[in-house]
């Protein structure tokens, strides 16, 4: 019988110990074999250094209680050079980590084939070519046209792309096509977050996006991509920093700074772009060619999307740069297709956004004097917007969009020689009311006041129930994206010190294990919080900020069941408590006001 115990026990010690093994390597050949070969779990650590012409073709599938990590000794404190490249073929549950590719080739850095659950994280990307070379993809198999092996649930998180200098995105989302490319479907479920997009350019006129999602063939798949959390710096190379060519994504709480193009919802319906920052920064126009080039904001095509809860200040955009801009287009939705045409906007909902400083506003039923762009909008419905500014029109309506438009509770206010509106009938007081915002800076950011005047809630089958900074937002609120209010910002503008390899602590996911109870007062808090246990066991309690940061970890033994945690050096904010004991974990959110 203690024989049987020790046996047993010996084995489950072995197991975990495979399981959990650490193996170095020096080469890239021996990295491929032996990870290919590997038992879930184990972790490869690359030695710091230099490392030329580093290539690895990976086909292994791991799992997610045990995934497979590949990771450099020290985050950064390894470079590859020449032509290094990684290929992940059929794989699932694998992280690459901590990795500066500083590459001179003609290859995509690292490419994701028929992959799930592969990681991308804490590295530093960039690629000297004289070719299109897109930077990182995430695409389906190439000759698999039975759609057994899906691209789904990866994610590219605490990267740094930079330094751009020809065409190709810096991220593609790509996908799976059957044998004559009429079925097709986008990667599913990916996250790209706390990324750091820098210096893309110069500005060629197509195929030079930050990040792009989808393209004509796979406009119509649902891809479910989220993106968030990044920052966007001097991102000039293509129209559209960010292209939104499928259905069903999101874009929100990402930051946009200095940047010529917009965020371009271009093709594919039922996209949402929520709580980002758009900000001019005061760059001046650029040219492309005889053609002005402007900081810009948010552009729309196609049907069912969703606009809302953005700040867009000191934009210097028109047209198709415009702060808030829907041009007309050349096919319709369900009717046409040639799927690379401009779908004319339909059932789109512009709310709650802010409108600062900026050269223009919002521009709508812009078509090209060449007779394209030529079928109006329909169904637009613009409401709950603040628009304020001091030169041209706060509102610019081009080739009568009358009856195809609906303009609901929003706020102007001209200031300066600015118009009111261009190219339309006068408001209604239903439509749009002139009135002083009576806005104040807060944090750099123009928000309301408690002498800001507030209106109903103009579309309440959306259920905009939080603002930009993600407090409550009442059916009676303030016009545009912040609602007053005096408790603790969740969202803030994104910063360098919030994205990239050095900001990465991944924390807020549960391990397998069985749900911790705990209580968690006065929440929200002014300064500290208690942690009610129902138990007296060692407990580590490690606490991150809105950004996975880890602002501290200790552990505690509870004293009468209760551990007692001080935020009172901290700004106020959301954080997450990470409570662990030996057998049992959860995360529970803390609001400090």
């Amino acid at each position: 019988m203690h024989v049987k115990y020790f046996f047993t026990t010996l084995c489950a010690l072995l197991l975990n110990t495979v399981l959990h093994s650490q193996t170095y390597v020096t080469t890239d050949t021996s990295l491929q074999t032996q990870v290919n070969a590997a038992a879930p779990g184990t972790t490869f650590i690359i030695p710091n250094g230099t490392y030329a012409d580093f290539y690895c073709s990976f086909t292994k599938i791991a799992t997610a209680e045990n995934p497979i990590t590949i990771k450099a000794a020290t985050v950064g404190g390894v470079t590859f050079t020449s032509d290094s490249h990684f290929v992940f073929k059929k794989s699932a549950h694998i992280t690459l980590e901590g990795f500066v590719f500083n590459c001179q080739s003609n290859n995509t850095l690292v490419k994701l084939e028929a992959s799930n659950n592969i990681r991308i994280t804490r590295n530093v990307f960039e690629l000297t070519t004289t070719n299109s070379i897109k930077w990182l993809v995430v695409a389906g198999y190439y000759n698999d046209y039975t759609f057994q092996f899906l691209s789904h649930h990866n994610r590219i998180d605490h990267n740094i792309f930079k330094n751009k200098t020809t065409a190709g995105n810096y991220i593609t989302i790509d996908g799976t096509y059957n044998q004559d490319q009429t079925v097709n479907q986008q990667s599913q479920y990916d996250r790209i977050d706390h990324n750091y997009f820098y210096n893309n350019g110069p500005r060629l006129e197509n195929e030079k996006e930050a990040i792009r999602i989808g393209n004509s063939q796979l406009c119509n798949s649902s891809g479910f991509t989220t993106v968030e959390f990044n920052l966007f710096e001097e991102c000039d190379g293509d129209p559209e920093i960010v292209s939104v060519k499928s259905c069903d994504n999101i874009v929100r709480h990402n930051t946009f700074n200095r940047n010529y193009g917009s965020l371009t919802l271009r093709q594919g319906n039922r996209n949402i772009a929520e709580g980002n920052y758009f900000f001019g920064g005061g760059k001046p126009n650029g040219m492309f060619g005889t053609t002005p080039i402007y900081t810009g904001g948010i552009r729309a095509y196609g049907a069912d999307h969703v606009i809302k809860n953005n700040y867009l200040e000191g934009l210097q955009g028109t047209l198709f740069d415009a702060p808030i801009a829907l041009t007309q287009g050349d096919a319709r939705t369900g009717i046409d297709t040639d799927f690379s045409l401009h779908f004319r906007g339909e059932r789109i909902t512009v709310a709650y956004n802010t409108l600062v400083n900026n050269a223009y506003g919002i521009q709508i039923g812009y078509a090209k004097s060449n007779g394209s762009y030529n079928i109006k909008l329909e169904d637009i419905t613009i409401a709950n917007n603040l628009v304020t500014g001091s030169q041209n029109s706060l509102v610019k309506i081009f080739n009568d969009q009358l009856g195809e438009v609906t303009w609901l509770n929003n706020i102007l206010y001209p200031t300066g020689s600015a118009q009111l509106i261009e190219g339309g009938p006068a408001f209604t007081t239903s439509q749009a009311v002139v009135q002083n915002p009576n806005l104040a800076i807060n944090g750099g950011i123009w928000k309301s006041t408690s002498s800001s005047p507030t209106i109903g809630n103009a579309v309440p089958t959306l259920n905009i129930n939080e603002d930009i900074d993600g407090q409550a937002r009442p059916s009676t609120s303030n016009a545009g994206a912040d609602h007053y209010s005096t408790a603790a910002a969740v969202y803030l503008p994104v910063t360098i010190n919030d994205v990239g390899p050095n900001a990465y602590e991944e924390a807020l996911s549960v391990d397998k294990q069985e749900t911790l109870k705990a209580i968690i007062y006065p929440n929200p808090t002014k300064r500290n919080f208690e942690i009610s246990l129902d138990s007296q066991e060692e407990t580590t309690v490690a606490i991150y900020d809105v950004h996975s940061r880890l602002i501290s970890e200790e552990t505690y033994i509870p004293i009468s069941g209760t551990i007692k945690i001080s935020l009172e050096k901290q700004p106020a904010g959301l954080y997450f408590a990470k409570i662990k004991t030996a057998n049992k974990s959860g995360i529970y959110k803390i609001m400090k006001q």
